[in-house]
């Protein structure tokens, strides 16, 4: 697996799990998500959420 894919699988496994421990299980579904997205896909999610 490439660092900077596994860098922004980091960003956003935390992002969501925050969210989720926070209150918004929905998030917790987003997280499993992660795993099946490419790099660009990841690096395009980060981007939307401010990442």
């Amino acid at each position: 697996m490439d660092n900077e894919r596994e860098e922004l699988l980091e960003i956003l496994r935390s992002y969501y799990g925050t969210a989720a421990l926070n209150g918004f299980p929905a998030a917790a579904s987003d997280l499993f998500d992660l795993d099946s997205m490419d790099e660009d896909e990841l690096r395009e999610l980060a981007q939307e959420l401010g990442l």
